[in-house]
């Protein structure tokens, strides 16, 4: 294949151009806040699930609670009627010996449950402790994936801008060069990363790689509009 020798020169530019191109895309998908918003972003859900457990035992522990309350009560009840019973001038000396003990062992049990339902009240208090700090949490998280969101976008937004920029210069230069040269270019650089370097005292640019003297004296034998190839990384040798 031929080529003008200034397109062959102009490839230098549309490589260079997709190079930039390039790195700024492996930029964007490899931003270093990225990586932390998925280990954040991965949290959540552990969070969320400790926080749904915590709920379900300070309910079932209020149930606890509820339920100590009526028992006391209900206790309560019975030792205020027996003291009435105590009191009164139609208990026998037996019945009052026998009431006596009830009341006794009712105000013991009475004494268990209220410390019972003390034991479960602080379980209560613990457990929506722990779920404020839950919430503390999983707000501190989200919130902070939330600013890197906002960072990454407006890294985004500016690499954006500059690939806008690269492209539209690219676009230029492309319509400069024969459709075959730039279609060869594309293949290549598909291929092989870069579609074109400069061919340099021996040396290809693009792999930095010494070309042998057999083939060097072969370059400078061939016509200048003649497409030479380089051939390590097979890109397209521009020649000074």
């Amino acid at each position: 294949m031929k080529a003008k020798v200034e397109s062959q020169r102009l490839l230098l530019d549309l490589n260079s151009i997709d190079q930039s191109i390039s790195k700024l895309d492996y930029q964007k998908k490899n931003h270093p806040q990225l990586m932390k918003i998925t280990e954040l972003t991965a949290r959540v859900p552990s969070i969320e699930a400790s926080i749904v457990e915590n709920d379900s035992q300070i309910t079932e522990t209020k149930k606890e609670v509820s339920k100590a309350e009526i028992d006391v009560e209900n206790i309560s009840k019975r030792v205020q009627k027996d003291k009435e019973r105590l009191a009164s001038s139609e208990t026998s000396a037996k019945d009052l010996t026998q009431i006596q003990h009830e009341i006794g062992t009712l105000e013991s049990k009475q004494k268990e449950l209220e410390e019972v339902q003390i034991e479960f009240l602080e379980k209560v208090e613990d457990l929506e402790h722990k779920k404020r700090g839950l919430q503390e949490i999983i707000e501190q998280v989200k919130a902070e994936i939330s600013e890197l969101n906002t960072s990454i976008k407006a890294d985004f937004e500016k690499a954006n801008k500059e690939i806008a920029i690269f492209a539209t210069e690219r676009q230029s230069v492309v319509g400069k060069v024969e459709e075959e040269l730039v279609a060869l270019y594309e293949k290549i650089r598909s291929e092989h990363g870069n579609g074109a370097g400069l061919f340099s005292h021996g040396t290809c640019n693009s792999c930095q790689i010494q070309i042998s003297p057999s083939e060097i004296n072969n370059i400078n034998a061939t016509d200048p509009e003649e497409i030479v190839r380089c051939e390590n990384c097979r890109c397209v040798l521009v020649r000074n």
